[in-house]
């Protein structure tokens, strides 16, 4: 009779531990953020002073999430300590060059040509990539931003950084996901950045 009761009570637990891990496992795959640094790099110091943000190479369904990006991060590299050129100078620097700034030839540019364009130290290169998945009732976007810190005297990288966020709409009609996921695309790009820019060392002006 003993036995009965504790293989009663050891099935009792049993029970208890694994609804106890299905409802984690719910929890988590109902999380509608996540973001992550996929890469890094670990360089304390890079020589540059000036930086030429480019134009986004744009790969999403909305061409705002890259001028977005590419907005913010002007204003991020200057509080991290490095001199900032106006984006309006850089375009149109680069018209001169036949650069058709809507389309993926930003990653053509070569490095070399932005130190005698804008008198850059480095330039910074960025593709924005969407990947969604849609379910009934949900669709999953995932915006992944993936930079790189190109000196302008030999082209080589200096810096790079990847991240990534995530987002799922919960709505009965495609049309209302996507309105829902529209209005987050400003959060998902803030979050982007906060990542990437932690990777950025300090720049000159910061750390006089």
């Amino acid at each position: 009779m003993g036995i009965y009761i504790r293989r009663g009570k050891v099935m009792k637990i049993f029970k208890f531990n694994l609804l106890l891990i299905i409802v984690m496992l719910i929890i988590n795959g109902c999380i509608n953020n996540s973001q992550k640094v996929l890469t890094q790099n670990e360089n304390n110091k890079i020589n540059v002073k000036m930086i030429a943000v480019l134009p986004v190479v744009n790969k999403t369904s909305d061409s705002k999430t890259a001028q977005l990006l590419r907005s913010k991060l002007l204003e991020e590299i200057y509080y991290k300590g490095y001199s900032k050129i106006p984006l309006e100078e850089i375009d149109k620097k680069l018209e001169s060059l036949s650069i058709n700034l809507n389309n993926e030839k930003t990653s053509e540019i070569a490095p070399e040509s932005l130190r005698d364009l804008v008198g850059a130290d480095a330039g910074l290169y960025c593709t924005l990539t969407e990947n969604n998945n849609f379910k009934i009732f949900y669709e999953t976007v995932k915006i992944t931003a993936f930079c790189a810190l190109r000196n302008t005297v030999n082209g080589e990288t200096v810096w790079n950084a990847k991240s990534e966020s995530e987002r799922r709409s919960f709505n009965f009609t495609a049309k209302g996901m996507k309105k829902k996921l529209g209005e987050d695309f400003d959060a998902i790009i803030d979050e982007i950045i906060n990542e990437i820019i932690k990777t950025l060392p300090d720049g000159p002006n910061l750390l006089t």
